[in-house]
């Protein structure tokens, strides 16, 4: 399915296929040109496949379209789960940090009053 960052529509390859055949009732048509204003991905993916006329061809290339969409996504949401993990590991490193602090400084108060300082 394909879906713009700032929208909630999907858009299948059945919904595609039914757009460039012009058999989407009047509604849908509507709300898939809306959509294809927001999404240049989309945009150009209909226009480029507009020039088939082989409905097989046609067919491949909305699945291929389809296909690498779905690599670029993953590959985004790879790149901010990996994000994401060395922010975490980064403040559960901070915590660490301040909790030894801590610690320490318990140590030295109670060793400093034990002493008399």
């Amino acid at each position: 399915m394909l879906m713009n960052k700032h929208t909630k529509f999907l858009i299948s390859e059945e919904t595609i296929l039914h757009y460039l055949d012009g058999s989407l009732s009047e509604e849908a048509m509507h709300a898939f040109e809306e959509e294809m204003e927001t999404s240049s991905f989309l945009k150009d993916a209909v226009e480029g496949l507009e020039n088939f006329s082989d409905k097989q061809a046609l067919r491949a290339a909305v699945k291929q379209l389809h296909e690498q969409l779905r690599q670029r996504t993953q590959k985004k949401r790879k790149q901010r789960w990996i994000l994401f993990q060395q922010h975490q590991l980064q403040n559960i490193i901070i915590a660490i940090a301040i909790l030894l602090l801590i610690i320490v400084g318990i140590f030295v108060v109670h060793y400093a009053r034990q002493k008399g300082l």
